[in-house]
C-alpha cells in the first residue's frame, strides 16, 4: 500500500472517489504523500473535471433504451378504420347471436309452459293449498323470483317467493311483458289464465339473472337483449334497467331488424366504423313459435375487430408485446446491475471517504462476494493496519528530553 495508486481512467465518479480515497490511505500508511513521505503529505490531487456516477449512467442507458421499446409499442404496425375485416366474421357474429336469440326465446315459452301447467293444481278457494302449490313450483324452477295468483280486480290471492308486482289482465298485453319502470331492475312477468276461472291469472316474474345467463358466450362479446323501444332488459354485463344502447348504429340495427321481411323480422350483421375503431354488431329478433315470439325483443351483440384473428390486429399486437418485453428487460436488467453494481459501489465510495477521514471504528462487510466486494474486504484489511498503527503510537512512550536523567541509571 506504499507504492503509489495508479490512476483511474474512468469517468465514472465512485471509481474515481475511491481512487482519491485511497491515494490518502496510501499516504497515511508512510508512502509518498504521508506525513513522512517525499511530498510531504500533500499527496497526488486529481483533476477537478466533473465526472457523472453510475446512477446517470444507468438512467441515460434506460433512456436510450426506451427510446427504442416505445415507439415499437405505440407506433409500429398500428391500425386504423382501413381495416379489412372479412364477411365470415360478420356473418358468424350475425349466426351466433340469432342461436342467443333462440335460447331466450325457448326459455320464455319453457317458463310460461311451466305456469300453464301449474294453473292447473291452483284452486283459489283453497288458499292454503295454492301457496303450498306455489312454494313447491318455485322450489323446483329456479328461474322464478316470485309466483303469485292474481283475482280480476287485480288483488293476490295467493303468492310465494318476492314480493308481487302488478298484473294487467287487459287483453292486449301479451302473456310475457315487462314492467318496472323506474326501478333499479326490469321485472320480467310471465302469466297463465286458470282454466274455468274467469279473470283469474298465475303470474311469475322471471328473474333478470336467469336471462343474463343465457346471454354469456365465449367469443360473442357484449350481448344485450332489448325491446321494441331499443331498452336493455338484460345483458352479459352490468347495465341499467332500461337504459339505450350505447351506440345510435345499434339502435339503428335493432330497428331494422324488426322490419318484417317475408315470413316474419331477420337477423342482421353490421360493420360499425368509428375513428380508429371497427365494431362487429349483430342484431336477432325473436322469431319461431311459442307465446314469446311476438313481443317484439331483440338480442344484439357487438365486439371490436381487434378481438378476431386478423394479421393487421395480430401484427399490432406483436409490436405492443415486443415494446411491452423490452420495457421489462430494462426494468429488471438495470435494475439488476443498480441493485448488484450501483448500490455496493456506491457504498464503497463512501464507506473509502470514511475511512481515509480517519473513521476506524465502522466495520466493512461486503455485500455481495464478487470484485466490488473484494475491494471492501481490502479496505477492511486497510482499516485494520491504521487501527493496528494508531493503537501502537497511542501506547509508544514518549522519549526522554536531553540531559534528564533515566529511571534506573544512576539515580536514587
Amino acid at each position: 500500500m506504499t507504492c503509489p495508486v495508479l490512476s483511474v481512467p474512468s469517468d465514472a465518479a465512485e471509481a474515481a472517489r475511491i481512487g482519491s480515497a485511497l491515494e490518502r490511505l496510501r499516504g497515511q500508511l508512510g508512502g509518498p504523500g504521508g506525513p513522512g513521505g517525499p511530498d510531504g503529505g500533500k499527496g497526488t490531487k486529481r483533476g477537478g473535471r466533473a465526472r457523472f456516477g453510475i446512477r446517470a449512467q444507468l438512467a441515460v442507458t434506460a433512456v436510450l433504451l426506451l427510446l427504442w421499446c416505445v415507439p415499437v409499442g405505440l407506433l409500429l404496425n398500428r391500425t386504423d378504420d382501413s381495416v379489412g375485416v372479412p364477411a365470415p366474421m360478420v356473418n358468424d357474429q350475425r349466426d351466433r347471436t340469432d342461436l342467443v336469440s333462440d335460447r331466450v326465446r325457448r326459455a320464455l315459452n319453457e317458463a310460461q309452459a311451466d305456469l300453464v301447467s301449474t294453473s292447473r293444481l291452483v284452486d283459489v278457494a283453497d288458499r292454503a293449498a295454492t301457496e303450498k302449490v306455489l312454494e313447491d313450483a318455485l322450489r323446483r324452477h329456479t328461474r322464478y323470483a316470485a309466483l303469485y295468483v292474481v283475482e280480476a280486480g287485480g288483488e293476490v290471492a295467493a303468492r310465494a317467493g318476492g314480493d308481487p308486482h302488478d298484473w294487467s289482465d287487459e287483453k292486449d298485453l301479451p302473456l310475457v311483458r315487462i314492467s318496472g319502470e323506474g326501478g333499479r331492475k326490469p321485472v320480467l312477468q310471465a302469466g297463465a289464465p286458470l282454466p274455468e276461472q274467469e279473470g283469474v291469472t298465475l303470474a311469475g316474474e322471471v328473474r333478470v339473472e336467469f336471462l343474463n345467463s343465457l346471454l354469456k358466450r365465449p367469443g360473442l362479446g357484449e350481448v344485450r337483449v332489448a325491446d321494441a323501444k331499443s331498452r336493455t332488459l338484460a345483458a352479459s354485463d352490468g347495465f341499467l334497467a332500461f337504459e339505450e344502447l350505447p351506440r345510435e348504429a345499434l339502435t339503428d340495427l335493432v330497428r331494422a331488424g324488426s322490419v318484417q321481411v317475408g315470413a316474419g323480422p331477420v337477423e342482421n350483421g353490421l360493420l360499425v366504423r368509428d375513428g380508429d375503431t371497427i365494431t362487429v354488431a349483430a342484431a336477432a329478433p325473436f322469431s319461431g313459435g311459442g307465446v314469446a315470439a311476438d313481443i317484439g325483443w331483440t338480442v344484439v351483440s357487438w365486439q371490436n375487430a381487434d378481438r378476431f384473428q386478423i394479421t393487421a390486429y395480430e401484427q399490432e399486437d406483436r409490436s405492443v408485446l415486443a415494446g411491452l418485453l423490452g420495457l421489462a428487460a430494462i426494468v429488471v436488467c438495470l435494475g439488476w446491475v443498480h441493485l448488484v453494481v450501483a448500490r455496493p459501489l456506491r457504498a464503497l465510495a463512501t464507506s473509502a471517504e470514511k475511512l481515509a477521514d480517519g473513521d476506524l471504528k465502522a466495520v466493512l462487510y461486503p455485500t455481495y462476494h464478487d470484485e466490488v466486494g473484494a475491494a471492501v474486504r481490502s479496505l477492511e484489511l486497510i482499516r485494520q493496519q491504521l487501527r493496528t498503527r494508531r493503537q501502537q503510537q497511542t501506547r509508544r512512550p514518549a522519549d526522554p528530553r536531553p540531559g534528564e536523567p533515566r529511571l534506573g541509571a544512576g539515580g536514587r
